[in-house]
């Protein structure tokens, strides 16, 4: 089963991203769906910090999440936007593993870095091939863990990661702990959530993350089914690789990928 992100985690997930991003997926993700008209899937659309600003850019995007919590909060942003385009979003709860639906989508997108929660990515880019039209785009953003594989941060220590201002003046803090596994390519993650005005509160969590190089996740591709179109690193699609293994990048990959056929036996069910 895939990672929910609950209580504290779900509740800081959005502000963190924004002291550390400046919401490039979502312009990334509207260039990808000019591309692939239609009704797209975001996987782990989360509390809506991108699935909304697309929306409002004219897209049609059903939202996919497995956190509760996360839901919660997404149908909380819509009531406080108070926008009546925004007053219905379709919004699926399931595991993104196993998760099925009757329709097909022009476009699926995976923004960074909810593939490497799978437990079994070859499976779970199968089940997603079969979301889509023959055809149908598959966005995806990875990252190869540069700062812990090269000793960046020291291994089996907590250090300070995350800290930001909260609406309303409290300043969220986030801690880490990791353990890695070359060999299998895993990272494995413990998070501390908590406010900095009482640390002894706090919600801690696991994280499991697989990473993966260039050539292993176009292998991993064509083995489920895909083509893969167009990949370029550190969310800068004018810094393109192709069969050659990139250098000097942070660590992030995209894959634009088309579904070469339909997979309709993986993905659809008579029922939601």
């Amino acid at each position: 089963m895939s990672q929910p992100y609950l209580s504290l985690e779900a509740t800081f997930h959005d502000a963190f991203w924004a002291a550390d991003d400046d919401a490039s997926e979502v312009g990334l993700m509207a260039e990808f769906l000019r591309k692939h008209p239609g009704t797209a899937l975001e996987i782990g659309s989360g509390s809506g910090r991108l699935l909304f600003p697309l929306i409002e850019m004219g897209f049609e995007v059903e939202g996919l999440e497995l956190s509760e919590d996360m839901l919660a909060l997404c149908r909380e942003g819509i009531v406080k936007n108070g926008d009546s385009e925004l007053a219905a979003p379709c919004l699926h709860h399931g595991d993104m593993s196993v998760w099925r639906t009757e329709r097909e989508y022009a476009a699926v997108l995976v923004p960074a870095f909810t593939f490497q929660l799978a437990s079994d990515p070859l499976a779970t880019l199968r089940h997603w091939g079969g979301f889509l039209e023959t055809g149908g785009g598959l966005y995806l953003t990875n990252f190869i863990p540069f700062a812990e594989l090269e000793g960046e941060l020291e291994e089996n220590a907590w250090y300070p990661d995350h800290e930001t201002v909260m609406p309303g003046g409290r300043i969220a803090r986030l801690d880490t702990k990791h353990r890695l596994d070359p060999g299998r390519q895993i990272l494995e993650r413990e998070h501390r959530y908590y406010f900095a005005d009482h640390p002894a509160d706090f919600h801690e969590s696991r994280q499991t993350l697989r990473w993966f190089t260039h050539s292993q996740m176009k292998t991993l591709l064509k083995e489920a089914g895909f083509e893969v179109s167009a990949a370029f690193v550190d969310f800068d699609p004018a810094r393109r690789v192709a069969d050659e293994e990139p250098e000097d990048f942070d660590g992030i990959l995209t894959y634009h990928a088309t579904a070469r056929e339909r997979r309709n036996s993986l993905a659809i069910a008579s029922t939601r």
